[in-house]
């Protein structure tokens, strides 16, 4: 336990170590503990048809543009592939603005592997945009978000013209028109009525200095069937990053213990985390009500497959359990708490675990799935930014 006593962690100190793990969360954010179904179907429950992919809002009508730009050409002696129109939308897009956030390709160029009708494909068709899709899949690694996307077919009719000599320029480049924004976001409504995003978007809240879905102003006038949602969402969040930051204790222990060096004062800075987060779980005040058997139902009922996963079910109760019945002081040195975590991870991790794995230790950056659950929210609010910057409801610099 760190010196520091668990209800006189001062606001200093608690910013000091948040600061801290934002510098370590920048170098990986993956599920170490397996918790990824659980994650996804609550992100799918609030947000449909997202995913960490996404970058910009415009992309949503990009896409169907390049694809009826090359079925213009079929009938050509040389047709263009929709491959082919679109990394030269890509190229415009960057040469229109260069200095833009968002655009896929930026560094790569034409090059680029991952073009943007594999990774909106999805959203593509919950949002009711594209049609008639085939299946494939794609991953996102650094996530850990694994995800079954669709190829496209046919487009919605009402969809918007593509701007005047697209795609060997893109006028406007990533920012949506007036027109294009009030479209997407009825298109978005009329496919995800009641969720969490189209409350959020047809609230015209910003969304900038916004850190988590939860303490969104919108969330106050949300549905109660949607409140309950997110303050499901929350505290799963809250719970479960506490066995994050005890699964990086543990490491940073075996790290310190090894003499590695590269990482500055690691069981320190874990040690101090928990602290905070114990300080934050003490004073919420829906934790010791929450009904987790009504939340494994919710989640449940959105992907059936979590039921089949037995050992991540059993370990997410088990801490759960102990997060709302508990008190949860000196989680640090709980035997039974760094048990269960160091289990898990290990039952999850295989050989490739990095509480067993040196080459991996000495690898070690300083963070390990540390970063809180958010739902995809960063993604999220820029597209929901996109929006209302399109609509005039708030600046493009905001």
């Amino acid at each position: 336990m760190s010196g520091l006593a668990w209800l006189d962690f001062s606001a200093e100190d608690q910013r000091r170590t948040r600061e801290i793990l934002r510098l370590f969360e920048e170098t990986e954010s993956r599920d170490e503990l397996g918790i990824g179904q659980v994650r996804d179907a609550f992100s799918d429950l609030l947000f449909p048809g997202t995913s960490v992919l996404l970058t910009r809002a415009r992309y949503f009508l990009i896409v169907p543009w390049c694809a009826q730009h090359a079925e213009k050409t079929a009938h050509r002696a040389n047709p263009l592939t929709m491959d082919a129109v679109e990394r030269s939308a890509l190229v415009a897009l960057k040469a229109s603005a260069p200095d833009e956030l968002g655009i896929i390709g930026a560094r790569a160029g034409a090059a680029v592997k991952n073009l943007p009708s594999v990774i909106y494909a999805n959203a593509l068709e919950t949002y009711g945009i594209a049609r008639s899709p085939v299946e494939f899949v794609a991953d996102d690694e650094e996530q850990g978000e694994h995800v079954t996307r669709q190829a496209l077919g046919s487009w919605v009719s009402s969809l918007p013209p593509a701007p005047v000599g697209f795609p060997k320029t893109v006028e406007g480049g990533v920012r949506l028109t007036r027109e294009e924004a009030a479209w997407l976001s009825e298109q978005i409504a009329s496919s995800t009525p009641g969720s969490y995003f189209t409350h959020l978007l047809q609230s015209r809240l910003p969304v900038d200095d916004v850190d988590w879905p939860w303490t969104h102003p919108a969330l106050a006038t949300a549905a109660p069937q949607t409140r309950v949602l997110v303050h499901d969402a929350e505290l799963f969040s809250l719970a479960m990053h506490g066995a994050a930051l005890l699964y990086n204790l543990l490491i940073a222990e075996w790290y310190e213990k090894e003499e590695l060096t590269r990482v500055p004062e690691p069981v320190q800075t874990y040690r101090e985390a928990l602290d905070v987060w114990e300080v934050e779980v003490a004073s919420h005040s829906r934790r010791s009500s929450w009904d987790t058997s009504a939340m494994w139902q919710r989640v449940i009922e959105q992907n059936p497959r979590i039921t089949a996963n037995v050992r991540a079910r059993r370990f997410i109760s088990d801490w759960l359990d102990a997060f709302v019945h508990e008190e949860l002081r000196e989680v640090a040195d709980s035997k039974a708490l760094r048990l269960l975590v160091a289990e898990r991870e290990r039952a999850v991790k295989g050989a490739q675990s990095r509480l067993r794995n040196e080459k991996l230790l000495r690898n070690w950056a300083g963070a390990s799935g540390s970063r809180r659950l958010a739902y995809r929210w960063g993604n999220v609010a820029t597209l929901i930014r996109d929006i209302h910057v399109g609509l005039g409801e708030t600046s493009a610099g905001a």
